[in-house]
């Protein structure tokens, strides 16, 4: 029932925020993405430190991130800005394309954030995933094709976004499991609010106009309920990751993706195509297929910690 629960409130969360940004970023709304994202983690930032002075226990890491501040922000400050422009740049995707669409689109990203790992060194070069890989390629490439009412400047900016994911995961993967800081999701998040929230701030404050001011005023209140789910996906996110197996979550994800799709379809009627359809498929079995491969690759390092010898403290026999 726990592992239901938390998956159900990742899925909702999840599909409910994307959809409600695509809600939100109508030209009768607040077509505004720059002052949209502002907001957004100028929310997260407020709620993650009462959180953090109400709760402080689902810190752990805290004492350590406060003591090594200076390699945090090292790490930290291009993150964040990495992290303003993919929200920012993701938002102003929905103007011209459809929930759907951009959806497929962000399919691809196990594609370029395996690529950038190779360049990086942090992951190694096979062909057994390049083989699967390929498999969500050709699905992208697909429903990319396939696309009704294809913009390439909602396209370009898309890919934009989430080239600037995958780079601000790759730092996040850093900070979170090496570079002598291993923190926690709650204290991470903590100190990339803040540090997402601060650029867009100026940019933000400096495309300020008369429209932003009439169209905040006119739906303020839906600004704080949207800025409220994006805080609680980033909780979601958290529990889903602590609570649930890697497997559950893989499964979790790919349930996340139908559901967005078909919210988007039912919802805004978005039209998918039937080439869309077979692509969307085509994903779905490459990215089950990177799961399980992942998950055998997890299972086979953990056989191998096991078995190596554990080295004792001086002295001891």
């Amino acid at each position: 029932m726990e592992s239901f629960a938390v998956g159900a409130m990742y899925i909702l969360t999840s599909a409910g925020l994307i959809t409600f940004n695509k809600y939100m970023m109508s030209k009768d709304r607040f077509p505004h993405a720059v002052q949209l994202t502002m907001i957004h983690m100028g929310i997260t930032s407020a709620l993650s430190f009462l959180f953090y002075i109400v709760a402080p226990g689902l810190y752990p890491s805290m004492e350590k991130a406060k003591s090594e501040w200076r390699t945090l922000l090292k790490y930290i400050a291009p993150l964040g800005m990495l992290f303003a422009l993919s929200l920012a740049a993701s938002n102003q995707a929905y103007a011209y394309s459809s929930v759907a669409f951009l959806q497929f689109c962000k399919e691809g990203n196990i594609v370029l954030v395996f690529a950038m790992s190779c360049c990086l060194g942090l992951q190694k070069f096979s062909w057994s995933k390049t083989a699967v890989l390929s498999v969500v390629v050709i699905g992208c490439s697909l429903c990319a094709n396939g696309e009704i009412n294809f913009v390439l400047i909602g396209f370009a900016i898309q890919i934009f976004s989430q080239v600037c994911e995958c780079s601000k995961n790759l730092i996040g993967e850093v900070v979170m499991t090496g570079a002598g800081l291993k923190l926690d999701v709650l204290t991470f998040v903590l100190f990339q609010a803040p540090c997402s929230f601060l650029p867009l701030l100026v940019a933000g404050v400096s495309s300020w106009h008369p429209d932003v001011g009439k169209d905040f005023v006119a739906v303020w209140p839906l600004l704080l309920a949207n800025a409220s789910v994006a805080f609680v996906l980033n909780i979601s996110i958290a529990l889903t990751i602590k609570r649930l197996s890697t497997l559950a979550f893989v499964i979790i994800g790919l349930m996340k993706d139908t559901v967005i799709v078909c919210a988007s379809s039912v919802i805004f009627q978005d039209p998918i195509s039937h080439q869309q359809k077979i692509g969307f498929s085509i994903i779905i079995v490459g990215v089950a297929l990177w799961g399980r491969l992942k998950l055998k690759e997890a299972a086979e390092a953990s056989e191998t910690e096991l078995l190596m010898p554990k080295k004792l403290p001086e002295g001891k026999v």
